[in-house]
């Protein structure tokens, strides 16, 4: 992978961090200062909470980044960071989801509880496709092992 790619997505993932900190501290500021009732201050953890998971799965991008950098990504121990990259998307995609469909059962809307359905379907999915990922990046590592031997 061309070193300027890595680079750009790197300066993508600190903003991406730095958003969902700054995000995650406006929530709890808000909760803290503004006196919210019990079942908003219960919605707010929850989605510091999801934003934690996502920050987790943008930190396992990067150890995997690194990795592509030192070309050292065909080794097993690579794929516990896509474990990773998967599990912290689909705590993020559940624990929204169901703030969602808690929440639009609160309010009587139920759109917003569709929308939670669509959240937590789009976070199966998305696991889906990282086990499609890990699958290709295993099947690479045993072929890369096998030109290794061969050479």
């Amino acid at each position: 992978m061309r070193p300027l790619v890595i680079t750009c997505l790197r300066a993508l993932l600190v903003v991406l961090v730095l958003g969902a900190l700054a995000a995650q501290t406006t929530i709890l500021v808000v909760v803290a200062t503004q006196g919210v009732p019990a079942l908003a201050a219960a919605y707010a953890v929850v989605a510091v909470a999801a934003v934690a998971c996502a920050e987790v799965a943008l930190v396992a991008i990067w150890v995997l980044l690194s990795r592509v950098r030192r070309d050292v990504i065909f080794d097993e121990s690579a794929f516990r960071w896509v474990d990773v990259i998967a599990g912290g998307g689909l705590a993020a995609a559940l624990l929204m989801g169901a703030l969602c469909v808690h929440a639009g059962q609160v309010d009587d809307a139920p759109g917003l509880g569709g929308i939670g359905i669509g959240i937590g379907l789009a976070g199966v999915a998305f696991v889906l496709l990282m086990v499609v990922m890990k699958g290709l990046l295993a099947t690479a590592t045993r072929l890369r092992r096998e030109i290794d031997e061969v050479v």
